[in-house]
């Protein structure tokens, strides 16, 4: 079914008063005990809905763990709602919750059938895909419709794909759509060369809640958010936006050949800083170790060029190839709106 046919729907249904009530409001996060529950996630379900899938297990943008419940809402509702509950960042206690779809008063005229859902994509930006199929519900066995919703985190919330979704028109199967989307997936991610922004690219949601693909955005020139990319000094900045805080990350060498990034997620009255060096596949928080009695929300600035860090209260600290050395206190207090600050 089209966007215009769904618009047509919903309008006859408003015009002719049969519009489906007000959907279920669910929490927007729940405790993590209720998320690592499949029991308790039904109770979250409002009563006398029916649940037709789930929970199933499936990454989506930057989580690589979540679960997904597709239920058929009781009447008066009677259509089908998608939700997707993943990890809050640096928040153990609490999941979110993203409503992927609410019923809408179009359902009134169709039977629903989600007949597939997957997660597709590079890691760390993972889209979910819906496959749907649309009944019309009287005349029985009337006209059929297979489509397809791709979802893509953006921000705090989901957005459609609705380039993807057209590749998707009538496909039945899981397998074909991973086929006709492949080629689309194969040229996604923009391309960073810069060692520091490609690990940034690469660095755990928990310090850096953006995607993979929202990093590779940013870091391209011309992007809103995009501030700096300094390969040669081994800095980046990107602006937050919408409540959101931006970034900034600086490369400090290490005398063995290893390099310790310093991310600063930054919002206009606050900041958190975190020293981190790649193990392996995933990395390992230093902070602690190379800048003892640290504290993640201290208002300091990375250096662009130089190896000293400077607090807006006078402390500094400088690398000395092992771990940060402090400094006599600088009798010119940094101002915590510096230059360099991506508030």
């Amino acid at each position: 079914m089209t966007l215009l046919q769904r618009l047509c729907a919903a309008l006859l249904a408003v015009l002719t008063g049969t519009a489906a009530a007000a959907p279920y409001d669910p929490p927007y996060e729940v405790p993590a005990a209720v998320a690592a529950d499949e029991a308790a996630l039904r109770t979250l379900l409002p009563a006398g809905s029916r649940l037709i899938h789930g929970p199933l297990a499936l990454p989506f943008g930057a989580h690589e763990r979540g679960w997904l419940l597709a239920w058929r809402a009781p009447e008066p509702e009677a259509g089908v709602a998608v939700w997707y509950l993943a990890p809050r960042p640096g928040d153990a206690a609490h999941w979110r919750l993203l409503r992927l779809r609410d019923p809408e008063p179009a359902d009134a005229f169709f039977d629903i059938e989600l007949r597939a859902a997957f997660a597709t994509g590079p890691e760390g930006a993972r889209d979910l895909v819906l496959l749907e199929r649309y009944t019309r519900a009287a005349p029985a066995g009337g006209e059929r419709h297979d489509s397809a919703r791709v979802l893509r985190r953006d921000g705090d919330g989901v957005r459609a794909v609705p380039e993807l979704e057209s590749l998707l028109d009538g496909v039945v199967d899981a397998a074909e759509a991973r086929r006709r989307l492949a080629p689309a997936y194969a040229r996604l991610l923009p391309t960073v060369k810069a060692e520091l922004a490609a690990a940034f690219a690469s660095l755990p949601v928990d310090v850096v809640d953006l995607t993979r693909l929202e990093r590779l955005q940013r870091l391209q020139p011309g992007h809103p958010l995009y501030e700096v990319d300094d390969a040669a000094n081994g800095y980046l900045a990107l602006r937050g936006d919408g409540g959101r805080p931006g970034y900034v990350a600086a490369l400090f060498r290490q005398a063995d050949g290893g390099a310790v990034v310093a991310v600063q997620q930054r919002w206009p009255d606050a900041q958190r800083t975190r020293l981190l060096r790649r193990d392996g596949a995933g990395w390992n928080d230093l902070t602690a170790a190379l800048l003892p009695g640290w504290r993640d929300s201290d208002d300091c600035t990375l250096p662009r060029r130089g190896l000293t860090v400077a607090c807006a209260d006078g402390r500094r600290w400088t690398w000395d190839g092992r771990s940060f050395q402090p400094l006599p206190p600088s009798t010119t207090k940094s101002s915590p709106r510096s230059p360099r600050s991506t508030s």
